[in-house]
């Protein structure tokens, strides 16, 4: 704040009369305009996020997570030191607030990047993550990379304050464990009523060979000053993403795949024996092909002598084709030793739905089990916040920094 001599009647400036309140009030607080850069201590797990701006994939800090105020780094951009925020440690005390969008890696000698904002006092939703052990929970929330809040069934409540988690996620404030300096917020609702679907993990495994090129021409040696002409810029190479458009719209697709269908929240690893009897729910129908004096009997298979069979199992619910390389099948010699059916002899009919097994060699072979990995019972048309293995809902936090 910056003093200035006050020229009312004529007042000459001594030490003790000045004017004093230029400046006072930077911005607002609710997300206050200071500039931020990324620590350099920041542990967060970086990944790749298509959906981002071109040129800006590679996210160091993710949307919806907690940050907290670091001791000032320097920043290049503008040659002084920038106050540095990081992903907040467990139950830190220096939580600043909750970063308002994805912040992306800048190259040096680039022109890609952005700035973080933080936010101090907003109502904020974010997918809750549920389970008898908490670890379990908190490391379903991780795995979504973005913010969430984590705990114990039905911990979570209206009401509750809130600190931060493992990975800079929400978690429930504990009297006499927490401090109040800990505290970001105040639970004012918490839904655990509609089935989990949607956001952002649907990216996850997509396999796009235009930015997996686009990476490989970005990754020339940047100039050595900061402020030097930057070559190698993202404007100096081919785009990528209209391709990447194109492959996911333009009439190609009906929808967002991944986004409202319920994909992920329904990925489930079916391990079965194929006694279509027992596990009706799974097992479609069993046919033995190529046999006449072979036969099969819940999951045991007798291969008669001098005969090749094979075995077709069609499944209920229809393969995650993500998963494919997971297929494996499995059974019990005559001596009861678990022995694994080669690769080489188990297909996988994508178009059918069925698992095809070849035995060659005459014997008997009990328990004859699947593990595969399938969609099951997807829920199509429900919220995009909560597409993820172990979300059951959401909470509204009230920042309260």
């Amino acid at each position: 704040m910056a003093l200035f001599p006050n020229t009312v009647a004529n007042t000459v400036y001594n030490g003790l009369v000045g004017k004093t309140h230029t400046n006072l009030v930077v911005s607002e607080g609710d997300a206050p305009a200071e500039r931020l850069v990324v620590s350099k201590t920041n542990a967060s797990d970086s990944f790749i996020y298509e959906y981002g701006p071109e040129g800006n994939q590679n996210v160091l800090i993710a949307k919806g997570k907690i940050v907290e105020a670091c001791a000032p780094e320097y920043d290049s951009n503008i040659g002084f030191t920038s106050t540095a925020i990081k992903v907040a440690d467990e139950d830190s005390a220096y939580v600043i607030g909750v970063n308002h969008h994805n912040v992306y890696d800048q190259r040096r000698d680039a022109m890609e990047g952005n700035r973080p904002t933080v936010i101090t006092r907003n109502l904020i939703e974010v997918p809750l993550f549920e389970h008898a052990n908490v670890a379990t929970a908190a490391a379903t929330a991780k795995a979504m990379h973005f913010g969430a809040a984590y705990g114990d069934i039905d911990e979570i409540r209206p009401g509750d304050y809130v600190v931060a988690g493992v990975d800079g996620n929400f978690k429930r404030y504990v009297s006499g464990t927490n401090t109040p300096e800990q505290i970001v917020g105040q639970v004012w609702g918490a839904t655990r009523e509609l089935a989990p679907a949607g956001f952002l993990q649907y990216y996850t495994g997509l396999k796009d060979t235009y930015l997996e090129d686009y990476i490989k021409q970005i990754s020339a040696t940047p100039a050595q000053g900061d402020d030097d002409y930057p070559y190698g810029a993202p404007y100096t190479v081919g785009s990528w993403k209209p391709e990447f458009l194109k492959n996911i719209a333009g009439g190609n697709l009906t929808g967002i795949p991944f986004l409202t269908d319920g994909y992920f929240s329904a990925k489930e690893t079916i391990i079965k024996t194929i006694d279509k009897v027992a596990n009706a729910l799974y097992i479609e129908n069993v046919i033995l092909g190529g046999a006449t004096d072979s036969a099969i009997a819940g999951a045991t298979l007798t291969v008669a002598a001098g005969e090749k069979v094979a075995v077709f199992v069609k499944m209920v619910h229809p393969f995650d084709i993500r998963g494919t390389e997971n297929l494996s099948v499995t059974y019990k010699d005559a001596l009861d030793v678990v022995k694994t059916v080669s690769t080489r002899d188990v297909h996988m009919d994508i178009q059918n739905n069925t698992i095809v097994i070849y035995f060659d060699d005459a014997a008997v072979y009990k328990d004859i089990t699947v593990t595969v990995d399938a969609v099951v019972n997807p829920t199509a048309g429900i919220p995009t916040g909560w597409d993820f293995k172990g979300s059951v809902g959401a909470v509204r936090i009230l920042l309260q920094k």
